[in-house]
């Protein structure tokens, strides 16, 4: 008996001598002189407010030429072991009992003190809150004098002095930066708090220990991996009556095994919700595993799954992962235990910052209390960061303890030491997934999602099925784990979410994977989101209350809006209706005024917001400027949105409405710095004129950040029924218009034909919109220089899926900025930017010019049916003032051979290249006094 471990405290043996490397015990039970045969793992910390009855002394090596020595030796040591047991056993049970008294004594005051459960019928890990030390413990004095501690037992012993118990060590590899320490934790301490109300309950967790609990008693008795207590032989019995392999001392010394080809796997679905108060829950049995019920019916499954492992990290389910999106930026990405209590108390403009602040709502907007924490700390690495680029999240929590033997045994009966016992295999899982969770409840509220759930309570995502994979299953209670959280998806309907994947690790070795966890936001009882009586408890940057908030915005955008009667508008039955874009394209995030009347009266105003993210796609797949398409969308959109508010929505009920845009004219006022900018969007409706099977709505547009009016717009959107959708053919009638090349038979001198599609100082990713490009210089209408470009439509081309659901479309503004490619070509390879570039300087770069008016007409629409797009400029004018150059075109595009578009002042604005001045929101850029690129 080499070890004995009581609730996580171990009881070493005397110091000894390692086996020297390559030492083996030889099968006649031969051991090298001044060694016995398996030592103390050196790894076990000893905590110092425990001190460790020490054990009787070790007699000399027996000489290896007597055997019957050796085993009286061997018994003698084995006897003093049991002595020392039974005086450890003593000291634990003295200290567990003046501990718990005094964790009594406490609970008012601090409330996440508990103490551990007693043993239940079947042993699952207790789901618990981590707790300090109730106070120093004294054990029985030992029998014998102390000895000198080894080396080892000192370094832990000062380790444990330094860290409160219950705070799990630093994983392998955060003193490498992976997770930096938590910072400080909020003004005031637990003690200095109110006292809070009682704990809450926590149905989830407990359904998936119920679960855990019925899967173990119907797994067949077999051990893949760990054994019960030490042996050097080839063999050992682990309790189960299931002989395994054989076991070296390496293996006895690790916490947990190395994983196995073939995993224990489980697929865990919840059925509905969990419930928020406590219930009876009972376990019933199913096709391939069990189900728990309470009063309401079946709240979770789980059925075992194939054992194949996936291989990991997981791969990245999308081609372009969208922007992070947070509705409020958090000011903090590391939180140790003080900040995670004072979220579960509901302080999350303390911890995160004044955008989470909801202290001025009434009381049942505010998000329910959550359950005691599971965590020690949580640490965000980064937004884009993590396999699927959505975040990452590092975590730590340890492993409950469990209940140990009342009898240790004797030396005879080798019972065995509180390590992975097949209860601990078979249900860890279960705190695996309640801590995972835990943090990904965490990320959705630090992503700001509940600002607009009135009352909102996490709860693990019903109809997800979860797939558990346990790869290394023994792992010892008390066990310090870390969960690493791959964000794969946060979102808004049908409520909001978020998922990760998550593997959990045990002394740098992967013992569980988790994939496709999910929690959603529930609103509290008796809150209505959408429809009649719904309000929004969000607020505007400016600190009012919003009229339409971010889930309502996404609802307009990709809901099905038969399912909610809006109010004053009939209950519509048509799917196709005017929508805003979804996803990344989307530029309106919420409505923050609307006028009081209802009605197009002229003259209506109202307002929106947008958060530009702190690294938008737009930006960083255009060459670091802010592209045409992006303001042209920042400023179209809000005004469809508005007309959708006013009711537009609900024309036209049973027959299909799209919204396309006519016509329109915007102009850049200032260069602005918009990365991580707010912008107000304010919409004035100027026109509404019914039409036979339509509406025509005219709009003025102001676009404003950090008080500076920086963009203005005007606009004409067309809300259009199938029967006005097919009139629109074209611009040029029965007099079709071509391409200026196409009438000549042979290429002009000097002409270049290019393929541009991979040349990223055009664009990127989704900004790669060009793929052949024909140069003329001194062509076109104007003799100022020529370029036409062209590139097939693809089914699966991004905008389509975005814009808009159920109707999808090209966006207009996606075939202007490749007219502004083509003229950025046009100027790349003519020789127009030489007397720009320098040396060891990146390409000058192109913006949209300052104080230029951009016109468009379009009198058609390109859907995922059509072939073929090709579009023309007509370099107009070029000026050369220092290190800027302005270049002003005219185009048009086609459409499978018929001209739909048309684009007047195309103004690029091309510069220097300088380091990026980074600038606050809203303020000039500085370097260029008429522009250069809103960034």
């Amino acid at each position: 008996m080499d070890e004995l471990t009581f609730d996580g405290v171990p009881f070493p043996t005397a110091p000894v001598q390692p086996l020297p490397d390559g030492a083996v015990v030889n099968g006649d039970g031969h051991v090298p002189d001044g060694h016995v045969p398996l030592p103390v793992p050196a790894s076990v910390p000893v905590p110092a407010a425990v001190p460790v009855p020490p054990p009787g002394p070790v007699p000399d090596a027996t000489p290896p030429f007597s055997p019957a020595l050796r085993i009286a030796a061997q018994i003698q040591r084995a006897h003093a072991a049991v002595l020392d047991a039974h005086e450890a056993i003593t000291a634990w049970q003295l200290a567990r009992a003046e501990a718990a008294g005094t964790a009594r004594s406490r609970e008012t005051a601090v409330p996440t003190a508990a103490v551990a459960p007693p043993a239940a019928a079947v042993p699952v890990p207790v789901l618990r809150p981590r707790t300090p030390p109730a106070g120093p413990v004294t054990p029985a004095e030992p029998m014998d004098a102390p000895q000198a501690p080894t080396e080892a037992q000192t370094e832990a012993q000062t380790e444990a002095s330094a860290e409160p118990s219950g705070r799990t060590e630093a994983p392998p590899g955060e003193a490498a930066g992976e997770a930096p320490a938590p910072p400080p934790p909020p003004t005031g301490t637990p003690e200095t708090r109110p006292t809070p109300p009682d704990p809450v309950a926590d149905e989830a967790s407990k359904a998936l220990r119920t679960l855990a609990a019925a899967l173990h008693t119907t797994e067949a008795p077999t051990d893949t991996g760990t054994t019960a207590h030490t042996s050097s032989d080839t063999g050992t019995d682990t309790g189960t009556g299931t002989h395994t392999g054989t076991h070296t001392d390496t293996d006895i010394q690790d916490n947990v095994t190395h994983p196995q080809d073939n995993v224990t796997a489980i697929t865990l679905t919840w059925r509905r919700p969990a419930p928020q108060h406590p219930t009876e829950q009972r376990v019933t049995a199913t096709d391939g595993g069990w189900q728990v019920v309470d009063g309401a019916g079946p709240l979770a499954e789980a059925v075992r799954a194939d054992g194949r492992a996936r291989s990991w990290p997981p791969r990245p389910a999308l081609p372009h992962p969208p922007d992070p999106r947070p509705l409020a930026r958090a000011r903090v990405d590391r939180l140790a235990g003080a900040e995670l209590d004072a979220l579960a108390e509901g302080r999350f403009g303390e911890v995160f910052g004044a955008g989470f602040d909801q202290g001025g709502g009434p009381p049942d907007a505010l998000p329910a209390r959550w359950p005691a924490r599971l965590l020690d700390g949580l640490t965000v690495t980064g937004a884009r960061d993590g396999a699927h680029a959505q975040g990452r999240l590092l975590a730590t929590t340890r492993l409950p303890e469990e209940p140990v033997p009342e009898e240790p045994g004797t030396a005879n009966d080798s019972a065995p030491a509180p390590a992975a016992t097949a209860a601990t295999r078979t249900t860890a899982w279960a705190h695996m997934v309640a801590a995972a969770l835990e943090a990904l409840r965490v990320h959705a509220f630090r992503q700001g999602l509940h600002l607009c759930v009135p009352g909102a309570r996490a709860v693990p995502s019903a109809g997800r099925p979860v797939r558990i994979e346990t790869l290394a299953p023994a792992v010892r209670p008390g066990t310090g784990l870390r969960l690493e959280l791959h964000v794969s998806g946060t979102g808004m309907l049908p409520l909001p979410y978020a998922t990760a994947d998550c593997e959990v690790t045990a002394g740098g070795r992967p013992v569980a994977r988790l994939w496709d966890l999910g929690v959603t936001l529930q609103p509290g009882p008796g809150v209505t989101l959408l429809g009649q009586g719904a309000a929004s408890s969000r607020t505007a940057a400016s600190g009012r209350r919003v009229a339409l908030d971010e889930f309502q915005i996404a609802f307009m955008a990709e809901g099905d809006h038969g399912s909610v009667r809006l109010p004053g508008l009939p209950r519509v039955t048509a799917r196709v209706r005017p929508r805003l874009p979804r996803g990344d394209l989307r530029m309106a995030d919420r409505m923050t005024g609307r006028p009081a009347a209802g009605g197009y009266r002229p003259g209506a105003r109202g307002t929106w917001e947008y958060d530009v993210p702190e690294d938008p796609w737009f930006v960083r797949e255009n060459n670091g400027t802010m592209p045409q398409l992006a303001l042209m969308e920042t400023a179209l959109q809000p005004a469809g949105g508005f007309s959708g508010a006013l009711g537009v929505s609900g024309e036209y009920p049973d027959t299909s409405l799209s919204c396309r845009n006519l016509t329109g004219r915007i102009r850049l006022l200032a260069d602005v710095a918009l990365r991580s900018a707010t912008v107000e969007q304010r919409i004035t409706l100027r026109a509404h004129s019914p039409l036979p099977d339509g509406i025509m709505h005219r709009y003025d547009v102001s676009l404003h950040t950090g008080g500076v009016e920086f963009c203005t717009a005007e606009a004409v959107h067309g809300y259009l029924t199938p029967r006005l959708l097919e009139g629109q053919q074209g611009l040029d009638g029965d007099a079709p218009r071509h391409p200026w090349l196409d009438d000549h038979p042979r290429d002009p001198a000097g002409t270049r034909r290019l393929r541009l599609a991979d040349d990223a100082r055009l664009g990127t990713g989704r900004l790669a919109l060009l793929d052949e490009v024909c140069l003329v210089p001194g062509g076109g209408v104007h003799g100022a220089g020529y370029a036409l470009c062209e590139k097939p439509v693809r089914p699966d081309d991004w905008f389509f899926e975005q814009h808009f659901p159920y109707d999808p479309v090209l966006p207009g503004s996606v075939s202007v900025q490749m007219l502004y490619q083509a003229v950025h070509a046009f100027a790349l390879h003519t020789g127009l930017l030489d007397h720009l570039r320098e040396p060891h300087l990146p390409e000058p770069r192109m913006s949209v010019a300052v104080g230029e008016d951009l016109r468009w007409n379009y009198r058609g629409q390109i859907l995922r049916e059509h072939h073929r797009i090709r579009g023309e400029v007509h370099i107009r004018r070029v000026e050369r003032t220092g290190d800027r150059l302005l270049v002003c075109a005219d185009g048009s595009v086609w459409r499978d051979g018929t001209r739909i578009y048309e684009v007047d002042n195309i103004a690029a604005d091309f510069h220097a290249a300088h380091p990026d001045s980074g600038g606050s929101p809203g303020a000039p850029v500085p370097g260029r006094a008429q522009g250069g690129g809103t960034r």
